[in-house]
């Protein structure tokens, strides 16, 4: 069978390319390969693609890769209609999509992925254009993290969802939405390698060496989505690297795991190593995702110098005694020892910073200032994330549960950057734009209060 696999359109106030690839849709795509399957991909967010400079002006490259999406302003949701922002689709324009569409010709069944819950209309705006465009005879697949997490609110597109994250359950699945044979194969999905030569063009390539995490940080929900960690054969990393690398001449390289350094002597450590021996130090590498300051010691930073790490990320979220309260998987002295290795080796704020998140439950304007000042103190960088309250976190639980949150609240709400302007137990607009302008000048070095 012909399967059409889609990357579909974010909406949102604002959106940015730090290094977002479907890695999950290019795992299933590796799937149903196995299966027999005949695999097209439409990304619309790529902006990379060589066709998509034809239909819109597409946005310089900022820095290793990353940059703006081309975008159009699209109507509000009506339940965000009290928000002062332009509201935008980021992704490729109709037309591209119908060329694609065009080109690919008819297929037997669609795939549609999705992250983050509250991008969801422009999932919705996805899949009505492709059942627009094939009409009702072509059953459309919806899964990812948003299908995951919240099934009963995507049923409401009217497709088939596949809320699991365990692809083995595939066959048995298409073969009741197609009423076709599908053979089964026990397949270890994750040793597969994402099917990156379903693009005609990359600016970057996104690897994930392990899945899930053992820590239980209260505002994440990647501990409950996976069962423990399970980690990917350091010589199957590598080849895969060198097999794209090759594939697609790019320079930058990012590993997007939720906890990498876990086990590092075995697992990460041996990865640096052999791509050390295979001579990638002429490449760029980044480590997005906020890694885990415990777990640095200086053989893993001498081993990220030799390797040209640019990008890496510190879990700070925070000082004070929120630290142990949301998991406790870092605290101030961790991040301390963790800078002095880094800058003992020779990095510097450009490449090393923390992130720092305002609005947790029952986090004081103090406390984030603090943590601002201590990453400035330590000479890293650092960066503001706004809280969000995942659905099925130990913090959305605790919330409801204390009548801070219904439970039922449209998804959209809780988009980090909406939070602020109506959620009454937490900081307000106001107080985040200030905490915002107070980090941007302890980074210029000026006094702010």
């Amino acid at each position: 069978m012909k399967a059409l696999l889609v990357n579909p359109w974010i909406e949102d106030f604002a959106a940015y390319d730090f290094w977002l690839k479907p890695l999950g849709l290019l795992y299933v795509a590796s799937y149903l390969d196995k299966l027999g399957f005949e695999i097209y991909l439409v990304d619309l967010m790529n902006r990379h693609d060589i066709d998509l400079k034809r239909f819109v002006n597409v946005p310089r490259d900022k820095f290793y890769g990353t940059g703006k999406f081309p975008f159009v302003e699209v109507k509000k949701p009506d339940v965000l209609k009290f928000i002062p922002r332009k509201y935008k689709r980021y992704g490729a324009p109709k037309e591209f999509f119908y060329y694609k569409l065009k080109d690919i010709g008819k297929v037997d069944i669609i795939f549609v992925t999705s992250t983050l819950t509250y991008w969801y209309p422009g999932y919705w705006d996805t899949i009505s254009f492709l059942k627009s465009y094939y009409g009702n005879n072509v059953p459309i697949v919806f899964g990812g993290f948003y299908v995951r997490n919240i099934p009963s609110h995507a049923r409401k597109t009217g497709v088939h969802i596949f809320p699991s994250n365990d692809l083995n359950r595939l066959p048995k699945f298409l073969e009741q939405v197609t009423g076709k044979e599908i053979k089964s194969k026990n397949i270890d999905w994750f040793m597969l390698p994402p099917m990156y030569e379903l693009y005609n063009n990359l600016g970057y390539l996104v690897f994930l060496t392990t899945l899930g995490c053992p820590y239980k940080c209260s505002y994440c929900i990647a501990h409950r989505i996976w069962d423990g960690i399970k980690f990917k054969p350091p010589e199957v990393v590598v080849f895969e690297i060198e097999k794209y690398v090759e594939t697609f001449n790019v320079k930058d390289i990012v590993f997007f795991d939720d906890a990498i350094l876990v086990n590092s002597k075995k697992h990460f450590k041996v990865i640096l190593k052999k791509l050390l021996e295979k001579g990638y130090s002429k490449y760029r590498f980044h480590l997005p995702n906020g890694i885990h300051a415990r777990l640095i010691d200086e053989e893993i930073a001498e081993l990220m110098k030799e390797l040209n790490f640019k990008t890496i990320k510190l879990g700070y979220e925070t000082s004070g005694e929120l630290q142990l309260k949301t998991g406790g998987k870092v605290v101030d002295k961790d991040l301390v020892r963790a800078a002095r290795i880094f800058r003992k080796k020779g990095f510097t704020e450009r490449e090393v910073s923390a992130y720092i998140m305002v609005n947790i439950p029952g986090q004081s304007v103090e406390d984030v200032k603090n943590a601002i000042n201590f990453c400035k103190t330590e000479g890293i960088g650092f960066s503001i994330n706004e809280f969000t309250p995942i659905i099925g976190t130990d913090d959305w639980i605790n919330l409801v549960n204390k009548g801070k949150l219904t439970g039922l609240e449209d998804p959209l709400l809780l988009n980090n950057t909406v939070l602020p302007f109506w959620w009454k137990f937490g900081m307000s607009e106001n107080v985040v734009q200030y905490l915002k302008m107070y980090a941007r000048k302890v980074k210029e070095g000026e006094n702010y209060d």
